[in-house]
């Protein structure tokens, strides 16, 4: 449980802060920018989203959310992410020549999963897909498959094959690529999302024999080996990946190390300040950083001393959340993961979605006392972030908020 303690001073940018190194985009393909388009089909939907967030980290779902399209379940489950209103898309190329898939890029999982033309007609709607045959440079890998169990009993699996995969100006030769045979109902929602990409820093892929991440065989091309997001409120970001390009963050990047011996891109939050307060809650609380989340799961009492400096928000049973009328202004959520590392959540950021008439849900939710935070894309939209695989480390930077 959080500790209530006198006021932890926020110094901001102050010397001491690892530095970037600034790198300009290279003209070979060893760095390189991708954009992130907005789904043109966005409509969040809080409950489900919320729902399906605690279902991709094996937290049980509550009886309420289970009606919103995420069914219940418990078990060891791969931590891997889909949601059907996913707000951030990219594009990437697979074959020769290439054929543009709309993905997901996920640090929360480390798969690279595609919808295909091997995919049950039933499942795939009128979304692209990509086709092996039109590509002189696929080949199938035999005896060899890939399964994945999600934490809301919905599944898809299917055949392993080598292909090129392009991500803006770099090609990957012989990169695996999981092609979906089938896919449950829960999975195939939205026909803009093709597939997921995976960017964990230390997951295996589900696939048997096992067979090397694209992100692992790509990291040798890179002039570095890193990526950084910046994912804006409302607008397309940019994902890039091998240098860190100075125009896109204010001030310097201060590192925070991962975890020992951490699969996901996991750090620790050392404290939470909200709005004008004059207090920090300060503990020590694991937290992934995760792409592939859209909201931000945090302790139960962080999450209840937030809306409680909100006014008229209050918890509904009906969604399990915390609600407010839509004319509510939220506090600004600042976390800290050092005396003078803290991010700084404007409180528009947070509010997430209309539910019904003039009542809002929050992108802030509990979650229910798993001992980890999730610092999905609530989060990410207020910092620039640096993905580290060198250093094992996620570096964060201010920037210009849209």
């Amino acid at each position: 449980m959080a500790r209530l303690l006198p006021s932890m001073l926020s110094v901001v940018l102050s010397i001491g802060w690892a530095a970037a190194v600034p790198t300009s985009r290279s003209p070979n393909a060893g760095t390189f920018t991708i954009d992130t388009t907005r789904n043109p089909n966005y409509a969040p939907n809080g409950p489900r989203e919320y729902a399906r967030a605690l279902a991709k980290w094996q937290i049980e779902i509550p009886e309420t959310l289970a009606k919103f399209g995420v069914n219940r379940h418990s078990g060891d489950v791969a931590a891997t992410p889909f949601a059907d209103d996913r707000e951030y898309l990219s594009t990437v190329g697979i074959g020769t020549p290439p054929q543009n898939i709309t993905v997901d890029l996920d640090t929360g999982s480390s798969d690279f999963w595609v919808y295909s033309s091997e995919t049950a007609q039933t499942d795939l709607g009128n979304r692209v897909r990509w086709e092996p045959a039109k590509s002189s440079t696929a080949e199938k890998i035999p005896n060899s498959t890939w399964w994945i169990q999600y934490g809301d009993s919905s599944y898809a699996y299917g055949n392993v094959w080598r292909d090129t995969v392009t991500i803006a100006d770099i090609s990957v030769p012989g990169a695996v690529v999981e092609s979906a045979m089938d896919v449950s109902f829960q999975l195939s929602t939205d026909e803009d999302l093709c597939g997921i990409f995976g960017l964990a820093i230390g997951l295996n892929s589900r696939v048997i024999p096992s067979q090397p991440t694209v992100i692992n065989s790509m990291k040798p091309l890179l002039d570095a080996q890193v990526f950084t997001s910046d994912l804006k409120w409302h607008a397309e970001g940019t994902y890039s990946f091998g240098g860190i390009d100075s125009s896109q963050f204010t001030g310097d990047i201060r590192y925070v190390p991962l975890h020992e011996n951490a699969k996901y891109w996991e750090i620790n939050v050392t404290g939470v300040h909200i709005g004008d307060a004059s207090v920090w809650y300060l503990f020590n609380w694991s937290s992934i950083v995760d792409t592939g989340t859209s909201l931000l799961l945090m302790d139960d009492d962080v999450v209840k001393a937030y809306y409680n400096a909100a006014p008229a928000a209050y918890y509904k049973a009906k969604y399990d959340a915390w609600v407010y009328p839509c004319d509510t202004v939220l506090p600004d959520l600042e976390l800290g993961f050092s005396h003078d590392n803290t991010v700084k959540i404007p409180g528009r950021y947070i509010n997430y979605t209309a539910l019904e008439g003039t009542v809002c849900m929050g992108g802030l939710q509990s979650n229910i006392d798993q001992g980890f935070s999730v610092l999905g894309d609530i989060f990410l939209k207020a910092v620039f972030a640096v993905f580290d695989y060198d250093g094992r480390r996620v570096g964060f930077a201010n920037k210009v908020l849209n």
